[in-house]
């Protein structure tokens, strides 16, 4: 009894999940491109198939695009060599509450690459008799005169249009957006994913981080967008910002830093609760850099 439990068991493992593999389209040519697509079926609504990057070989094939779904992965492949081009297994990773339980591969794909071209003959063709061009006619070349004309009068129209615009805006006053409201709007505005999986996570809150490090590079003058989180941290650290406040945006990216290096996928609720952390995160900022560009404009008039 304990020896069918066993091999039920094992079929069950072994045999639970189905790897299908379609390529279109069936004939393939140099330089057109080709969909592959890998899809994972009868897998159970608790289990999500992961799916990796095709390594690509630059002087065989290239990955132009790639279309993932839950339970797909579609890699679109443009080739650059004639004949038979052999693509390695395609692995691809079962998780169950966070833990890989199984991981399963396809089999090394062979596809045929054909030329277009198709005469073989080796033989010399004659040369083609010489052909008279007619040059641009005395009508076009009065008409393409008068288009470049009417164009710098209309250029200078609208110059003209342009400054008269420029100074009745100066003399009445304009009105710009802040960094502060614009950012906010950007975080409000960002939409959840619509499908939660380690990778749309990873987007989510790498797009919260974007937007946080653009603020800072437009309201602090530094190049947020090009420093790791602990050297925009020191920097906060060297001009006075409060350790609190410090930890806050530390904290944030800790959390960046999870969804994108550790595959960590928060519950539904946190996903809004983190938009405005992030937004709480930037006003204080927003404060800090206000007090502290008064008391230096202070400090320039004592």
């Amino acid at each position: 009894m304990k020896l069918i439990f066993l091999i039920f068991l094992i079929f069950c493992v072994l045999f639970s999940f189905d790897l299908r593999v379609d390529v279109k389209p069936d004939t393939v040519y140099l330089g057109s491109l080709v969909e592959i697509k890998v899809s994972v079926e009868n897998n159970k609504n608790n289990e999500l198939p992961v799916f990796y990057d095709l390594e690509e070989n630059i002087e065989v094939f290239t990955v132009v695009n790639k279309s993932l779904t839950p339970i797909s992965i579609s890699y679109f492949l443009q080739f650059w060599r004639v004949g038979e081009i052999i693509i390695p297994s395609i692995p691809v990773d079962i998780k169950q509450n966070n833990h890989v339980i199984s991981q399963i591969e396809t089999n090394k794909i062979t596809l045929n690459i054909l030329s277009n071209i198709s005469s073989t003959s080796n033989e010399m063709r004659s040369i083609k008799p010489i052909k008279e061009l007619n040059l641009i006619s005395p009508f076009k070349i009065a008409l393409l005169l008068l288009f470049f004309f009417a164009g710098i009068v209309g250029a200078g129209y609208l110059w003209k249009t342009k400054t008269r615009q420029s100074k009745s805006k100066y003399s009445t006053g304009s009105f710009k957006i802040s960094a502060l409201k614009e950012s906010v709007k950007e975080i409000e505005d960002l939409p959840l994913p619509e499908i939660i999986n380690s990778e749309s996570t990873e987007k989510y809150y790498l797009k919260l981080s974007e937007i946080c490090r653009l603020f800072f590079k437009e309201v602090f003058y530094i190049k947020a967008t090009e420093m790791t989180s602990g050297e925009v941290a020191e920097h906060f650290t060297l001009i006075g910002i409060e350790p609190e406040l410090v930890n806050s945006w530390n904290d944030v990216c800790q959390i960046a830093d999870m969804a994108k290096y550790a595959s960590h996928i928060p519950p539904i609720d946190q996903f809004t609760e983190d938009k405005k952390d992030y937004i709480k995160l930037i006003t204080s900022f927003y404060k800090i850099q206000s007090q502290l560009g008064a008391n230096n404009k202070y400090r320039k008039f004592a």
